[in-house]
């Protein structure tokens, strides 16, 4: 394992990871949004260009579609500082592709019974909150398009889904740290539920802050799986 080039991923995706932040709590202070949207993509980007550098030589279907679904989401989060619509169906590109491709390391590695099962309880718990959570968004004051509504059921399934075989990978694999992606794909459900909240019920308070302090270590951790899992 590559140590040092890990070390200098994680220095990159964090110092832009901290300063989109820092950008984002002084916009009102006349920080221009192309500047931040430049700023807030280059973790998402630099995670891609290391999903297919720290293998070396043996980069595999699994680091091309991690690589895929990283890119996906840094121009997913660009796309939402301009337009919410095309930025969520960029997202929603993104969970396909990190299922996808959870799905076929776990299946490469062998899925037994069990493992199915853990993974069906988990996607069902999740689709329980996600139903629940709409019906919640429903009492809002506001009056939500129906195709919004339904466009953000698909997603939220999308990213159950992530969740789910993010766990099924960990369980197939039997990788000690595998429980990280998990935690990051967990992140991300915290994150997105913030943003609905924000966008479709109520705001809240420096929700902004709230969002990328959870969305970019969700990043950084799904991002993880490319040594966690070698």
């Amino acid at each position: 394992m590559d140590f040092p080039l890990i070390y200098e991923f994680a220095a990159i995706f964090w110092t832009f990871a901290i300063g989109s932040i820092i950008l984002r709590a002084s916009e009102t202070e006349g920080v221009s949004k192309g500047l931040l949207i430049i700023v807030k993509v280059i973790p998402a980007f630099s995670a891609a260009v290391f999903a297919l550098m720290i293998p070396g030589p043996s980069v595999t279907l699994f680091h091309i579609l991690l690589a895929g679904a990283l890119v996906l989401c840094g121009l997913g989060d660009g796309e939402m500082e301009v337009n919410i619509l095309p930025g969520l169906g960029l997202f929603l590109l993104a969970h396909i592709t990190f299922t996808t491709d959870f799905v076929q390391e776990s299946v490469r590695r062998g899925v037994g019974l069990s493992e199915w099962m853990i993974f069906g309880g988990a996607l069902g718990v999740a689709l329980v909150y996600v139903f629940a959570f709409v019906k919640y968004l429903k009492t809002s004051e506001q009056n939500i398009p129906e195709a919004m509504l339904r466009a953000v059921v698909i997603y939220a399934v999308m990213l159950s889904l992530t969740l789910s075989t993010s766990l099924l990978m960990w369980m197939s694999s039997g990788a000690t740290l595998g429980f990280i992606p998990v935690l990051g794909s967990l992140l991300f459900v915290f994150s997105d539920s913030v943003i609905a909240v924000r966008e479709f019920h109520h705001d809240i308070g420096r929700a902004h802050n709230l969002i990328l302090t959870t969305y970019f270590p969700a990043i950084f951790l799904l991002s993880s799986s490319v040594w966690i899992f070698l």
